[in-house]
């Protein structure tokens, strides 16, 4: 089953101070994580981003796709990614989530393999938190979705709370124990920023990581 890799950038990363998909880690920038990450699970990868970054994300030789809802956070990356999508599942990664692991991807592609009437796959800490910026989605949903974003229903759990989720725990597949944490680790402040320099140098090398 093909599906569709998408960078979610371009935020206002507002707490930030500064457009995070630019951070520097371990020399390089946040974004390339992400490509290299869902480059290693499909040939297929997009950025979904505002009008104002694509010059800037041009440099990465990656297709462009503007949200057309702009200004709506998340969701309207989310529903540029499922719009733009000709397959039936797209994997989503934020550009801030640098230590997301392979293996996590690809027991989150096994459920959705599955079959069912799953129509999301979404990562839970052992606390609970939900990361649903490191996901799978069904293009089924996009309907849901439109009609979220043109009642500016802007909340993520909101919006899972109407889907038929399956959430993926540590317990759940082999590496997650040793990798889950790193995983859903996301940057929205100069201190998360900060914490993540400290942590890289520990996080698995990934020399796929350009």
């Amino acid at each position: 089953m093909e599906i569709t890799g998408v960078i979610l950038a371009g935020g206002r990363s507002r707490r930030m101070g500064a457009d995070k998909a630019l951070l520097m880690l371990e020399g390089k920038p946040l974004i390339a994580y992400s490509a290299a990450r869902l480059s290693s699970i499909t040939e297929h990868v997009v950025i979904a981003c505002g009008e104002e970054e694509r010059r800037a994300y041009r440099m990465f030789h990656l297709p462009l796709i503007p949200d057309i809802y702009p200004g709506l956070g998340p969701l309207a990356g989310l529903h540029a990614a499922l719009q733009g999508s000709h397959t039936e599942w797209v994997a989503v990664l934020a550009c801030d989530l640098p230590f997301a692991s392979e293996g996590l991807f690809l027991h989150m592609l096994e459920i959705a393999y599955g079959g069912g009437d799953i129509q999301a796959v979404v990562p839970v800490t052992s606390e609970g938190r939900v990361q649903p910026l490191l996901a799978l989605y069904n293009r089924s949903i996009l309907p849901i979705l439109e009609k979220f974003l043109s009642r500016r229903q802007l909340r993520v759990m909101e919006f899972l709370d109407v889907l038929d989720v399956h959430y993926v725990r540590d317990s759940d597949y082999e590496e997650g124990t040793r990798t889950h944490t790193f995983s859903l680790m996301n940057m929205n402040t100069p201190e998360d920023y900060a914490a993540a320099l400290k942590l890289a140098p520990l996080h698995p090398d990934d020399s796929s990581v350009q």
